[in-house]
């Protein structure tokens, strides 16, 4: 039998054992990488990599890692000094926790059922998550929680809105998606009806299957948005939408409806990762299948990594994350706040990690993201942005960025959609103030020696358009960044005006140049709103990527002073056949008060 040293990472630290290397080759896909990798191994020479392999070309390096929920992640690669990993998900399958006893090969390995998640070895399995929850983490409830000002009691035959005011009890919630007619809501006409008993025809599919699982669990009360806010009060809804991270926060469980477009679609969802990734048998362990596939296959299907399902609706109206298309329970490193899955909340409170760093990879996920209303996003941001304030690791919270190493943040990027909302809701410089998902091409070298910032923020102000502090606010966030950096003016002609879902391009040049520079804005905009633009201001950032250099794209917004707001960002490369970024450089004049909105 071969076999290899392998670091199985775990709770209690890494530890050395013989692991039977042909458990891990009866995988096919593990097999051919495993082969594949020694080939370039050597070609590449790396240090140490061709000796070791010449001695033993049977020997891979393989580590496991423990996972939360039983299943366990597999590293192969060629060897110790061995560059490149793959990662590959491990879990048993099976029908039955009791089938067969633990697995040999893979001890700790738990079943996972891979069919549809109404299926009852999939609430079983949710069962004995919950039960994980309650008796282990530090997570689970200690009594009874306050209700929100408004539950629906589902505990009996009957379906029906209660007050929870001065009430306690143990409910979930749900998070889902506003379809375009959203008609079965709470308004001021029906609160009467809807609060003495609500007819199970007429509730959506969404409902009814979540209300199934609360009373399935054995639990009275479920908080739905759109029948516990009443929708016609702007007042009403402005109250609770405040209380939003408290809801979320105190919920037992989350049901994330991410494969409904709308309340009328399914709650639940369907594997084919079955007849994609076959199981196979292990041969220390025979009569015990174990599925392996690449790791990132599995964030959409029973899993508490953050992407949701390609083929499921972008987000839910301002709902919380959900570890599993079924139901997401808040344990240790889950966020209640927006329906995008993810494990921030944890990332926010580790220490080490800046959280600016973290917090542009949760911009990244989270602008991709789809509301029903477009100030939804500010509310559903702001639990979250709490979280990071209590970390204490960012300074103050500045609209979607944070005041600590903010010229690095500064250099988003929008690569679809490009629309801006159609009232206010943010400054600028905020990525919260266009539609579409954003990129940070700077993210990974964040803590990289090779970056260097040019401007010097002076000040840096934001407060929403009722004055109080954005983590504790629903209205628009108003705000100013005033500055001291490197810039220059350029006339500005439109190349290409776009289309209603691309922006248009610019071709930028200083004065008298014949040349220039071809620059996309962050956002589309009509014919005579595109040239309307006759000159902008390039703002020098600094070396915010490898021999790359971010430059602000500028629009005026005062005739008689530097005040601008941001319609785009451009990269200069260093040491190019053009030039561009030395003759633009040395163009630039150094301003004491640049301000931005």
């Amino acid at each position: 039998m071969l076999t290899s040293k392998v670091r199985v990472q775990s709770s209690a630290g890494d530890f050395s054992e013989t692991f039977p290397l042909d458990c891990a080759l009866s995988i096919p896909d593990i097999r051919e990488i495993w082969k594949q990798s020694i080939e370039p191994a050597l070609q590449a020479k790396r240090n140490g990599v061709v000796n070791e392999l010449r001695n033993d070309e049977e020997e891979i390096r393989i580590e496991l890692m423990e996972h939360e929920n039983g299943r366990r992640i597999l590293r192969t690669r060629a060897s110790e000094n061995s560059l490149d990993w793959r990662h590959f998900n491990f879990w048993r399958e099976g029908e039955s926790n009791q089938r067969n006893g633990p697995c040999k090969a893979f001890p700790g390995l738990k079943y996972h059922p891979v069919e549809r998640t109404d299926s009852e070895c999939s609430m079983e399995h949710l069962k004995d998550w919950i039960k994980i929850c309650d008796e282990n983490h530090t997570c689970r409830s200690h009594g009874d929680p306050v209700l929100p000002s408004r539950v629906i009691r589902v505990s009996d035959d009957r379906v029906r809105v209660i007050d929870g005011e001065g009430r306690r009890g143990r409910y979930m919630t749900l998070s889902h998606r506003w379809g375009d007619k959203e008609t079965f809501t709470l308004k001021k006409r029906n609160m009467a009806a809807t609060m003495g008993s609500i007819p199970w025809k007429s509730i959506p599919k969404v409902y009814q299957e979540s209300i199934q699982v609360t009373r399935l669990l054995g639990i009275e009360y479920i908080w739905i948005d759109t029948l516990c806010i009443v929708q016609d009060d702007a007042e009403d809804w402005k109250r609770e939408a405040g209380k939003m991270k408290a809801v979320y926060g105190s919920s037992y469980l989350n049901i994330a409806a991410t494969e409904a477009v709308d309340s009328y679609g399914d709650l639940f969802a369907s594997s084919t990762l079955g007849t994609k990734y076959p199981s196979q048998e292990i041969p220390a362990d025979r009569d015990v299948q174990v599925r392996a596939q690449p790791h990132q296959t599995h964030r959409h299907f029973g899993s508490n990594y953050y992407n949701i399902s390609p083929a499921a609706p972008p987000a839910a109206r301002l709902g919380p994350a959900g570890a599993h298309p079924v139901a997401a329970r808040r344990c240790g490193g889950m966020a209640v706040i927006s329906n995008f899955k993810l494990d921030y909340y944890g990332s926010l409170q580790r220490n080490g990690t800046p959280l600016p760093y973290e917090w542009m990879r949760i911009g990244e996920s989270y602008s991709c993201l789809d509301f029903t209303y477009d100030g939804d996003r500010l509310v559903a941001l702001a639990g979250l942005a709490e979280q990071g304030v209590q970390s204490g690791k960012g300074g103050r919270y500045l609209a979607g960025l944070w005041e600590r190493s903010l010229p690095h943040q500064l250099c988003w990027e929008i690569v679809s959609v490009h629309r801006k909302p159609a009232a206010y809701i943010a400054p600028s410089w905020s990525w919260l103030s266009v539609f579409g998902m954003i990129t940070y091409a700077n993210r990974m070298d964040f803590n990289s020696a090779c970056f260097s910032i040019d401007v010097r923020i002076a000040e840096a102000s934001c407060t929403s358009t009722e004055g109080a502090v954005p983590t504790t606010s629903t209205s628009p966030i108003v705000g100013s960044l005033r500055l001291k950096g490197r810039g220059v003016r350029m006339r500005a002609e439109v190349g290409d005006y776009g289309t209603p879902s691309r922006p248009p391009v610019y071709r930028l040049r200083a004065e008298g140049e014949e040349g220039g520079i071809w620059v996309r804005t962050d956002y589309a905009m009509g014919r005579e709103d595109a040239n309307a633009i006759k000159e902008v201001f390039l703002l020098f950032l600094g070396c915010m990527w490898p021999d790359k250099n971010a430059f602000l794209i500028l629009r005026s917004v005062s005739s008689d002073s530097l005040k601008f707001e941001r319609i785009g960002l451009t990269w200069l490369a260093k040491g190019k056949k053009e030039r561009d970024f030395e003759r633009i450089l040395e163009r630039c004049k150094v301003e004491d008060n640049i301000v931005i909105v």
